[in-house]
This record gives structure tokens, C-alpha cells and sequence, in this order.
């Protein structure tokens, strides 16, 4: 990564360059004249950027701040307020750049990829799978409405970045806490298998069947190779995309030639330096300068940003930047704070252009960027560790009291009112959605009103999205008092706030760890009590303690080691010799290992209270959770598009013969390369 006064240099030096173009282009024409061939308008110059938003008011994406006053936005298409944008969103901007580095929209238009319901999800790759596209997340995915652990089951709206064909890197996910009868399914890529005498074709593994789609509807020179966007409302039994809807997607930059063109996204089909493509826009970048990593780095899969001008359709780059993974996950509260970067944990992180905001605080401020930090607040900071230092790719602000950056975790207890579906029910006047549970003491068709459960997960907006329910004892007495744990929220007084959006008066409870004066926003409590009039009238209130002070998370490869007890990841110093090991033991920590380690800073080395040895895939455990494809045999199928090898394993609620296609399972083993050999296999 690069430094905001490095990024305005190289920006400052390539719209000199452009500019003096534009004069030579002028003269050429006559004095006043304004070259449309050139992209010149006045002095200013017409720019196309394709990428992610990193931070909102007005919209900045690949580290320019793009005025939208006058812009005409629009979502999927359809007009659409500039309050519909969201960090994480891939948009597509136009619009003219000044010398002095003011850039004006005058339209961005904001894309999903895929629209449709979650069928399997893989915990080890961090994937799931949507109308058979593989979707991979990285640690910049904003998750909205939820977290990947709440994925499966649940109807979502994807943005990111296509790869390789059926595969997309997700930048964010919106995920529904209700699933609407007939809610419009979506996904887009490039077509394969086309069979215009079936009428059908390929999206990855997903099968469309347009038959009924008139002819006289149908793009021109729709075939293999297209990008499509294809739209409908059912699958068929048969697990076909019924199209109502078809619709050829350009690749393309838009923009004439010359005019400045930045584009972030994922490389595929790599020939040469001379000859990839991102975003399926076409690159040469036999001229540019590599940042970020090496030119060995670039190949099919890369994440990346481009910046050049468009020549005949191709993007001639001038500065290619590979964007890697973060290698350090940082949760402590600020100590400083400045216009060019945070301390916290007493260490200092670089922000640049490109930085990634996002507020989930209660203030939840929409237009949240360092000018927002104030000295206390607590900050989740992803960062790489550059030449120069630490460089924040991602800054989080939390609640003090919340799960470190995962959303607003909730909680509910009581009997079940009503009742509608497993994704559509009420625990003690909390809407709740167990589309993604683990059950515990029962299965999901137990669920009906009067049954009494246990519920946790996590909030999105008013609806508790469910990661675990537990069935309590039939006999429970109905005097046992209802309660609940979380953040509290929309507080007014004791006598009236919420805790995971259920109304509470604690103005007659006994408090444990605090006195009502320490009831605020963000504070977490434990509230017991009755719900009457749907308000939980609390007898007791026990403040949580707050997170530690400073919590790292480091990952990479181990180096001057010396013992358990000392050697370095990614430049942080570690001490390990207390820590549980996952996926191998202490005497595996070696230099050249690649781990993850998390833990407490103490006198600026890291605690490590778990260390998780990345490099040992034979070693590591895995589970996967989704619908059965591909079933050849039980030793040959796969859940979430990830190979599963059964042929050990213990069956829970089936038995081996009841695999097949479509019977939605919950898988547990020990990968093997990208195989996951199971242990336990447990049919939902």
C-alpha cells in the first residue's frame, strides 16, 4: 500500500501529464476548443473508475472523493437516491477530474452480482455458494444485515468482483432477515454450454432455461462468452434459473480515448504483463508501475487496481497497485488521531485514499471517515504492514461493549409467539430468523408457539438472526422470568431503553456490576425479568465487563524464532508459550510457518491466547454447511461446492444411503488439499 501523500503525488504527476496532452490537442484544434475524442472538457479531465466504496459523503472509490450533487445514480439500473449507495458497493462512476485533484460525478451507477438464496457455505474458505456461483469474502467484505456465519438459508444481494467463471469475490452482502414468497433472483457472469435448441446455458454451475424468454426479448449475439445478467423469480425442481429477464453486460471502460481510467477488481485471463484483463476490461500494463508487491504477484486471481488512459478500447496502465490480504486485525480503543492516521495499542496506522470506513457504533454516523475519530472511541483496524509502517485498509468503529467487528450480537429467551416459519418467528417480543441455525436439544420442525428456546445470534436492525437456538424443558414453569443479553440501544431513561430491540424498564430492577446512572447506548447488559405489554419489565440488570483494552490478531509467516515464547508474525513480537494451539502443536512454531495468533499486547508483544497453524491443511478442521450436488457416491460430492469424502464418517438423523442431490446437510472433518474428509455428517 501506498501513503495518501504518495497516492496525490503519482496523482498529481499523471493529470499534469494528461493536461499537457490536452494543451497540445488544443493548439492543434484552436484555441478555445473543446476535444470530446480526447476526454478533455475545459480544463478538467473526464475519468471513468470502476470499484469499490470506501467511504461515503459524497462517494470516494479507488481513493478519489467524488462530489454527487449533480450526479444522476442510479442501483441495478433504476434511478436511485445518492443515500442508496453503501461502503462496499461496486460502482461504476464518470465523471471529470481538476488539476487541483476535485473530482465531480455526473453518474455512478451501483451493480449486484448475484441475488438468490444461500444453499451451503464453507467455513474454511470462507465461501458460500449462491444459484451456483462460488462466492469467496476477504477481510474487506462488508456483511449487512448479519454475518457469514448467519449466511445459509438466508436470501442475499451480493456485490464484488467476478474471477474466474461460477467464482466471485464478494465486497458486500446484504443479507434479508425476512425471505419475501417470489423475491427476484439474480446472478451475472459469462455464459458457457449455450444451447439455443434447448434454450439453455451456463452461469458458472447454475443452469438457465430461457424458453421463456420470446426471441423477439433476447440480446443480440447472446452465446458463449457473453457476460449476461440473467433475472427471474423460480428454480425449478430440476434446479434450473427459470429466465424472465436476459440481458448483456459490457465489459468495457466507458469512456473515449485518452480519458483516465481506474478500475479495481480481479485479473483473469493472464497471458502476459501486455495482456490480462480486470473486470473483463482489457489491460496492458507492459508500461506501469507495480506497487504493493512484485510483478511475479500478478496472475489470474490477483486483487488489483489499475490506473491509465483508454486506447482503442484497452486500458494503458500507468500504475498497477496489488492489493493483498491484511495481516493485522486490531481492536483497541484510539489514542491519537490526526488527518493522516490513528494510534491505538500504542501503535500508529497510516490511512490513505483508499482506506474502507464503516460506523457500527450506535451513533452510526452514514458519512463516517478519520475526520469522525475521536480520541476513546473503539476501532476493529485491519492494516498491512508496509515499508513506511502500518496501513489501515479497513477502520470499524464499535459499540465499547460489542463482539469485536461481527456485528451486534443479541440475544432472546422465552416461549415462541407468532409462529410463521423457522425463518419467521418471536422469542419474548424479539423477531427472530433461525434460517442459519445450529439446533440444540432439537430440530428446526420442533419449532411451533408455547415451545420454549434459547436463542442467540445476531442483530439486524429489529430481527435476531439466529446462529444457535436451544429447546429448554417442556416443563418449565411459566413463572420463570423471560431475559435477554446485548447492547443497549434507543436508551431514554432506566425506564425506557432496549437491549437487542426489545423495550426494557429497569426502573424497579436491583443492578449488578453498575447502578442505573451507568445504563447508556453501547453498554452491555444482561436483563432479566417478565415481558407485559411487550415490555420487558427487568427485576435484575447485570453490566458485562467491557472488552479488553487491546486485542491483535496477527497472521503470516513466523520469523526470528527463537522459542514459543519469542519470535515474530508480520513484524509483531509474539509469545505463544500460553496459548491453545489449533492445528498442530507448539513444537510445529518454526520460522518459515505460516500462523494466525490472537491475543492481548503487553508491552508491545502480543499475548497470544490461541495460535492457529495456517499451513498444515491435512491438519486443519473444517465444516461445511448446504445442499448436497454432484453426489456420485459417498465418497464423492459436494456441499457448498467444496468435495466431500464420507466414506468414514458418522451419520446424525440419515444414514450413508440417504445422500443424494438436494438433502441439505452439516458436515464436520479434517481437510485433506481441498478435500474435506468427514467425521460426522448431519442431515437437517
Amino acid at each position: 500500500m501506498i501513503s495518501t501523500t504518495a497516492m496525490g503525488s503519482m496523482a498529481r504527476s499523471l493529470l499534469r501529464a494528461l493536461l499537457a496532452v490536452a494543451s497540445l490537442l488544443l493548439a492543434a484544434c484552436g484555441g478555445g476548443e473543446q476535444v470530446a475524442s480526447g476526454g478533455i472538457v475545459g480544463t478538467g479531465i473526464s475519468i471513468s473508475s470502476v470499484g469499490t466504496v470506501s467511504a461515503i459523503g459524497s462517494v470516494t472509490v479507488n481513493g478519489i472523493r467524488f462530489a454527487t450533487t449533480t450526479a444522476a445514480v442510479s442501483v441495478n439500473g433504476v434511478a436511485a437516491p445518492e443515500s442508496a449507495l453503501r461502503v462496499g458497493m461496486v460502482v461504476t462512476v464518470q465523471g471529470t477530474v481538476l488539476p487541483d485533484g476535485t473530482a465531480t460525478a455526473t453518474s455512478v451507477d451501483a451493480r449486484t452480482e448475484v441475488k438468490g438464496i444461500v444453499t451451503g457455505v464453507d467455513n474454511a474458505a470462507r465461501a458460500f455458494t449462491v444459484l451456483g456461483q462460488r462466492l469467496r469474502t476477504d477481510q474487506l467484505t462488508v456483511f449487512s444485515g448479519g454475518t457469514f456465519d448467519t449466511l445459509v438459508n438466508q436470501y442475499v444481494e451480493v456485490s464484488g468482483f467476478r474471477g474466474a467463471p461460477g467464482e466471485l469475490l464478494a465486497t458486500r452482502v446484504e443479507i434479508s432477515p425476512t425471505i419475501t414468497p417470489g423475491a427476484a433472483l439474480e446472478v451475472t457472469g459469462t455464459v458457457s454450454a449455450f444451447d439455443p435448441i434447448a434454450k439453455t446455458f451456463a452461469i458458472g454451475s447454475q443452469i438457465v432455461d430461457y424458453s421463456q424468454v420470446g426471441s423477439a426479448f433476447l440480446p443480440p449475439g447472446l452465446g458463449n462468452g457473453i457476460v449476461a445478467d440473467v433475472r427471474g423469480v423460480t428454480v425449478s425442481a430440476g434446479g434450473r434459473l427459470l429466465a424472465n429477464d436476459i440481458r448483456v453486460v459490457p465489459t468495457a471502460v466507458p469512456g473515449s480515448d485518452n480519458s483516465k481510467a481506474e478500475i479495481e477488481g480481479v485479473v483473469t485471463d493472464f497471458a502476459s504483463l501486455a495482456s490480462f484483463r480486470v473486470n473483463g476490461q482489457a489491460i496492458d500494463g507492459r508500461s506501469a508501475t507495480v506497487t504493493g508487491g512484485t510483478v511475479a504477484m500478478l496472475g489470474n486471481g490477483a486483487k488489483v487496481e489499475v490506473e491509465g488512459q483508454l486506447a482503442q478500447g484497452v486500458v494503458v496502465a500507468a500504475k498497477i497497485v496489488i492489493e493483498q490480504e491484511a495481516e493485522i486485525v486490531l481492536d483497541a480503543r484510539v489514542e491519537a488521531v490526526d488527518s493522516t492516521g490513528i494510534t491505538l495499542g500504542g501503535q500508529r496506522f497510516t490511512v490513505t485514499a483508499t482506506t474502507q470506513y464503516e460506523d457500527r457504533s450506535a451513533a452510526a454516523v452514514r458519512e463516517f471517515s478519520i475526520a469522525a475519530i475521536r480520541v476513546g472511541d473503539r476501532l476493529s483496524v485491519h492494516a498491512t504492514r508496509g515499508a513506511t509502517g502500518l496501513v489501515a485498509t479497513r477502520v470499524v468503529r464499535l459499540d465499547t461493549s460489542a463482539p469485536a467487528d461481527a456485528g451486534i450480537a443479541g440475544r432472546a429467551e422465552g416461549v415462541i409467539t407468532d409462529f410463521v416459519s423457522v425463518a419467521s418467528f418471536r422469542v419474548a417480543g424479539r423477531a427472530v430468523n433461525a434460517g442459519s441455525a445450529k439446533f440444540v436439544g432439537g430440530v428446526a420442525a420442533e419449532l411451533a408457539n408455547g415451545r420454549r428456546v434459547e436463542v442467540e445470534g445476531v442483530l439486524a436492525g429489529d430481527v435476531l438472526m439466529a446462529t444457535g437456538v436451544t429447546f429448554t424443558p417442556a416443563d418449565t414453569t411459566p413463572t420463570t422470568p423471560d431475559s435477554l443479553e446485548g447492547a443497549i440501544t434507543e436508551f431514554v431513561s432506566p425506564a425506557r431503553f432496549k437491549v437487542a430491540g426489545q423495550a426494557v424498564d429497569a426502573s424497579g430492577a436491583v443492578f449488578d456490576g453498575g447502578v442505573a446512572a451507568n445504563l447508556a447506548n453501547g453498554r452491555r447488559v444482561s436483563v432479566k425479568g417478565r415481558v407485559t405489554g411487550g415490555v420487558l419489565v427487568a427485576t435484575k440488570v447485570e453490566f458485562q465487563s467491557d472488552p479488553p483494552a487491546t486485542t491483535l490478531e496477527v497472521e503470516g509467516a513466523i520469523t526470528d524464532f527463537a522459542s514459543a515464547a519469542s519470535f515474530k508474525v508480520g513484524g509483531q513480537a509474539v509469545d505463544a508459550s500460553k496459548a491453545t494451539i489449533t492445528s498442530g502443536t507448539l513444537a510445529d512454531l518454526a520460522n518459515g510457518r505460516r500462523v494466525g495468533a490472537v491475543g492481548p499486547v503487553v508491552g508491545g508483544v502480543l499475548r497470544a491466547t490461541k495460535v492457529e497453524i495456517k499451513d498444515a491443511p491435512e491438519l486443519a478442521e473444517a465444516s461445511v454447511k448446504g445442499t448436497v450436488t454432484d453426489f456420485v457416491s459417498v465418497v464423492n460430492f459436494k456441499v457448498a461446492a467444496r468435495r466431500i469424502d464420507a466414506s468414514g464418517a458418522k451419520f446424525e438423523n440419515g444414514t450413508a444411503a440417504s445422500l443424494a442431490n438436494g438433502r441439505k446437510v452439516e458436515i464436520e472433518g479434517r481437510l485433506s488439499g481441498e478435500v474435506l474428509v468427514a467425521n460426522k455428517v448431519s442431515f437437517q
